[in-house]
């Protein structure tokens, strides 16, 4: 088996409840929505979703569909959160009125669902989780000396079952490797990454990999750059870059209560519309999230950076970006099982329901693209060339 820690950080950890708009007023009866008909619930509904880690760039179509309003007149409040440990990453306030919606690759919900939480999937969102196995330049070195120390990982427990198949197809032994897994309260911090602390780091393109070169040398605090770190692994169409990407999911129990199941909907469809505006437009997304405050650490051209990066994980989504790419998920099944991150493998069918999609594709918004097929990335540097 392999060994797991969380990565310590002197800092307290804290609740984090990001982009909570002030509580709905008018009547407590909604009225229908902009953006998808006349679907509403009964009565005035939360829905909390579950960030992987600290708000970064991923948070970006939520905070969109919330600094637009686009959900407030179905009489739903949306809310980005993180949990307070990695071992809570599932875990939901169970009040009355809130439902939840988790981001998660299916790796980590396949062992969320071993620890007991019972996910279903209920749509897909990213395409490629985008996932990099970085080690600093200095050490430059066989994939098995960077994996023989404890690999940070910017994540659940789960998501490094892409890379441990990776390690196992260049010759390295998984069940020798470590992992340490990010709080999932504060950024992803390279601190242990560049003082030997760890060996290298599993991060994600979009933000792991900008925090790396944004790090601030300690002695002339000027940002260390690009060459101060180095790609092992995540590109070039190996094993790591095709890593499924993070879909939503939802405890079964939520979808007993109707109210939920349509709060749950239109929170979908107030996603799907936030993810293809900072598609066509990420600089004015850009302006979106950092208005808002979710990210403090990363504003400007890096945010726009960090935006422009996710959304080549997104799009183009020839499937279309809510859809579930069955083949996909039980190849990923056979991965989590075969590199042991879970001991049993459910079936595509036991962790999937499709409730809540029918309910959302009958209710979509008609000029809504959720293929992308003609988008283009951005031209953006973190730095001034």
């Amino acid at each position: 088996m392999n060994r797991f820690s969380v990565a310590k950080r002197f800092a307290i950890a804290a609740f984090v409840v990001a982009a909570c708009r002030p509580a709905i007023g008018g009547s407590p009866t909604p009225s229908a929505t902009s953006i998808a008909g006349d679907l509403a619930p009964s009565k005035e509904m939360t829905v909390q979703v579950h960030l992987p880690g600290a708000p970064d760039a991923l948070a970006s179509s939520m905070i969109a569909a919330i600094g637009r309003g686009v959900a407030d007149a179905a009489g739903i409040r949306i809310e980005t959160v993180s949990a307070y440990s990695i071992e809570e990453g599932f875990a939901v306030s169970e009040q009355i009125g809130i439902t939840d919606i988790f981001l998660a690759t299916p790796a980590a919900a396949l062992v969320a669902r071993e620890s007991g939480y019972d996910v279903v999937m209920i749509a897909g969102l990213q395409r490629s989780a985008g996932l990099r196995l970085a080690a600093p330049s200095s050490k430059e070195a066989p994939i098995d000396a960077l994996a023989s120390g404890s690999i940070l990982v910017q994540g659940r427990p789960g998501d490094e079952a892409p890379l441990l198949q990776y390690l196992d197809e260049a010759g390295v032994d998984p069940g020798a490797v470590a992992f340490s897994f990010q709080e999932p309260t504060l950024a992803f911090d390279p601190t242990g990454f560049y003082d030997s602390t760890f060996s290298s780091a599993l991060v994600t393109s979009f933000d792991g990999a900008a925090r790396l070169q944004e790090f601030l040398d300690p002695v002339t605090g000027v940002p260390l750059g690009p060459d101060a770190s180095i790609v092992v692994a995540g590109t070039d169409d190996d094993t790591l870059a095709k890593a499924p990407g993070l879909g939503l999911w939802v405890l079964r129990s939520a979808l007993d209560d109707e109210d939920s199941r349509i709060a749950i909907a239109l929170a979908v469809i107030a996603i799907a519309d936030g993810a293809a505006f900072c598609r066509d437009d990420a600089q004015t997304c850009a302006v979106i999230l950092e208005e808002s405050y979710v990210i403090s650490d990363r504003r400007g051209v890096g945010l726009l950076w960090s935006i422009n990066e996710l959304n080549s994980t997104f799009w183009p989504a020839p499937g279309g970006a809510l859809s579930i790419d069955v083949v996909r998920l039980q190849s990923a099944i056979e991965q989590a099982v075969a590199t042991g991150v879970i001991t049993g493998a459910p079936t595509v069918e036991q962790i999937t329901d499709p409730q809540i999609l029918e309910l959302v594709e009958s209710h979509l918004p008609e000029n809504l693209d959720l293929t992308g097929e003609n988008w283009v990335p951005l031209q953006v540097s973190l730095f001034e060339e």
